[in-house]
């Protein structure tokens, strides 16, 4: 192609060298010689195929910023921190490490059960008393009761429990009646007592002693739960403060069983409460009466915990992942986008990000439309 151009460049210098020599007459031979060229390079002009166009860039700029846009979306952070205040019939959490769980607090009754031996003190007409089966595991039942000397007393010392522990705590149903469940409950529980408490053992009837002085009745844990029910005296029972802990968990398990099968049921334990995300500088949520709560995994700090008339009242302040509300297909995830997060934490940070992703946007889209026009 390069060759026919410069051979008609040389015949048309050849023609106007010849038509200044013959003052403008170019020979017809000549002339026809220039046409069949010119047509020769307007076939070859023809047939050459198109430059390719590469749209690469703009395709690539595109989807950058629809790929960036979508994460901000649509993709939520892994952990939020969240702070918790709940009305609720039970509760469940792990202690992270070995810390009292209930301060010295006055009943009028205590009961355990799931206990490998049980030592009973000495009474004005008793001796002292170890009960304990290789087979089963005992329970007791402590009520405080009255006489023409007074009326006796049932104190629980501070309940330290390990790393690790457990703990279900719930109401009984009843007005100021708490119920604990704890796995992992190594080491004694005790209770002291003084002056008359009727007292009842799973392998005898109950009787009352009369303690003269402050003693101590020691519960020693079987490889089970314990259960323990607590009545106290006058003011509420109170966790205490400050507890750290993990898998905090609002639901229980109920099982109904028949004569063909067994069902299985969880159950929202929330009467009421209101949800914080403090990575959304504070936004809320009211929780309903049943709504269902979970988390995938949580660790944090219980503020407080404590018995209110037939219901336990909860604060709890800590980082969660995977938070969903709801049940079943009605499950949605309550863990913030990357945007939300954005929105709430780097607002300015937010908006120069926004105008950067809208103008390589239009910059893309102006740029494919261009290259293919």
């Amino acid at each position: 192609m390069t060759k026919l151009r410069k051979l008609l460049r040389q015949q048309a210098e050849a023609a106007e060298n010849a038509a200044a020599q013959s003052e403008g007459q170019i020979p017809a031979a000549q002339v026809e010689s220039l046409e069949r060229l010119a047509r020769l390079v307007s076939i070859c002009d023809s047939e050459q195929p198109q430059p390719v166009r590469n749209h690469w860039p703009s395709v690539a700029i595109l989807v950058g910023t629809l790929a960036a846009v979508s994460f901000l979306l649509y993709v939520r952070v892994s952990e939020t921190e969240i702070e918790l205040d709940a009305a609720l019939s039970e509760v469940t959490f792990v202690l992270q490490n070995q810390q009292p769980l209930i301060p010295q607090v006055s009943l009028v009754a205590l009961g355990a059960s799931g206990l490998r031996e049980i030592q009973l003190p000495t009474s004005r007409r008793n001796e002292a008393k170890v009960i304990s089966s290789p087979y089963s595991e005992s329970d007791i039942s402590l009520s405080v009761r009255s006489d023409d000397k007074g009326r006796g007393t049932l104190n629980v010392a501070l309940l330290m429990l390990p790393i690790g522990a457990r703990v279900d705590v719930s109401s009984g149903g009843v007005s100021n009646e708490w119920r604990l469940s704890i796995e992992r409950a190594e080491g004694d529980l005790s209770a002291t007592v003084n002056g008359p408490i009727r007292v009842g053992t799973s392998n005898g009837p109950s009787t009352e002693l009369d303690f003269v002085s402050p003693k101590l009745v020691l519960l020693r844990p079987g490889k089970n739960e314990v259960q323990l029910r607590m009545i106290p005296t006058t003011n509420p029972i109170a966790m205490s403060p400050q507890l750290l802990i993990n898998s905090l968990s609002l639901r229980r398990i109920e099982q109904t069983a028949d004569a063909q099968r067994t069902v299985v049921r969880r159950l929202s334990t929330v009467l009421s409460g209101t949800l914080y995300l403090e990575a959304l500088n504070g936004q809320n949520l009211a929780l309903r009466p049943g709504e269902e709560i979970e988390f995938g995994e949580s660790h944090g700090e219980v503020q407080s915990l404590r018995l209110d008339g037939d219901h336990i009242v909860l604060s709890f302040q800590g980082h969660v992942r995977g938070m969903t509300l709801g049940s079943g297909d009605n499950r949605r995830s309550l863990m913030p986008t990357w945007l939300e997060w954005l929105k709430a934490r780097h607002g300015l940070s937010l908006l120069w990000g926004t105008t950067f992703s809208v103008f390589g946007l239009i910059y893309g889209v102006l740029r494919w439309w261009r290259s293919s026009s």
